[in-house]
């Protein structure tokens, strides 16, 4: 079970990841029409799962995820495999993400600020 400081730590990180991913995302978007650009993902699932599953969060500081290309999905005849349709569907759920991330984010901290009223 993770601490109340290493909750907020936690939770910090992902609402920080999330907005990492988002410029990915946007980065593809703004792509879409590049002859030959591959879209990009953000990748640190794994990682963080890892650092979890160790129970202790001292990696967390430096987890910052890593920009990956992703040859899957069709390539157009141009050498480019960005679909504006996934791209916004993903900017979509990590909107939703984030969202979720920072109300937890503000329920914690409203319960520090109880306790320490």
């Amino acid at each position: 079970m993770l601490g109340e400081e290493s909750t907020i730590s936690l939770l910090s990180k992902m609402m920080e990841l999330s907005t990492s991913r988002q410029k990915v995302i946007a980065h593809n978007l703004a792509n879409a029409n590049t002859p030959g650009y591959v879209r990009k993902e953000l990748a640190f699932e794994g990682e963080l799962k890892r650092i979890l599953n160790e129970g202790s969060l001292k990696d967390l500081h430096q987890l910052e995820g890593n920009v990956v290309r992703d040859e899957s999905g069709i390539f157009r005849n141009d050498g480019n495999n960005v679909s504006v349709t996934t791209e916004m569907n993903e900017m979509s759920q990590n909107g939703i993400m984030f969202s979720l991330i920072q109300k937890a984010f503000k329920s914690r901290m409203g319960i520090i600020k109880s306790a320490i009223r």
